[in-house]
């Protein structure tokens, strides 16, 4: 064991429980927003309201990474970062007519997605944005396969918590499930 991990650990500790512990902690706070998110997608955006100064995110796609899925983008009045190229938070919801996308921490106003040219990856194939590799890890999905992908969200979510313990954020998500997802605008 590395002189830096005897200082860490205690006699009798176990490194993975301080790691689990961690990990659990995280995935608790990660339930949580996620609750707060979900939520604020049943209410929906407040255009004249709180959201009203919403990031603009235009040339948007909607990426797969994992089992998560967020927007790549040009964001103009974002609150910490301005006018740049953003990779969003959690994708959580987008509303029924493309205006709005809310994430993991916050809304955003849709402006004009990006299309892509796939015609060099399968000629023969009409794919029309499907599928593209954008990350290591990621590719683009058209919205109308991310839309079957968040309905199952709060589902999922519950499930997780409940394996986990956190019976109040399993029962939180299990409601929302029930009126998932938001069909309003």
């Amino acid at each position: 064991m590395s002189p830096g991990l005897r200082a860490y650990l205690r006699p009798g500790d176990a490194l993975y429980g301080k790691m689990n512990m961690t990990h659990d902690y995280l995935n608790q706070e990660f339930l949580m927003r996620s609750v707060t998110a979900f939520r604020a997608a049943l209410i929906g955006p407040d255009p004249d309201g709180d959201d009203r100064d919403a990031p603009i995110l235009n040339d948007y796609l909607t990426v797969l990474q994992g089992r998560r899925m967020k927007l790549h983008g040009w964001a103009s009045g974002h609150p910490r970062l301005g006018a740049a190229f953003v990779t969003t938070s959690q994708l959580i919801h987008v509303t029924p007519d493309r205006r709005w996308a809310r994430t993991l921490s916050r809304w955003y106003r849709l402006g004009r997605p990006q299309r892509l040219d796939t015609s060099q990856l399968s000629p023969d194939i009409e794919l029309a944005g499907y599928c593209v590799p954008m990350t290591p890890d990621g590719f683009s999905i058209p919205l109308h396969l991310a839309r079957r992908l968040m309905e199952q969200g709060p589902t999922g979510l519950s499930r997780s918590a409940m394996e986990k313990g956190l019976i109040e954020l399993s029962e939180s998500l299990s409601a929302i499930a029930e009126s998932w997802p938001p069909q309003r605008r």
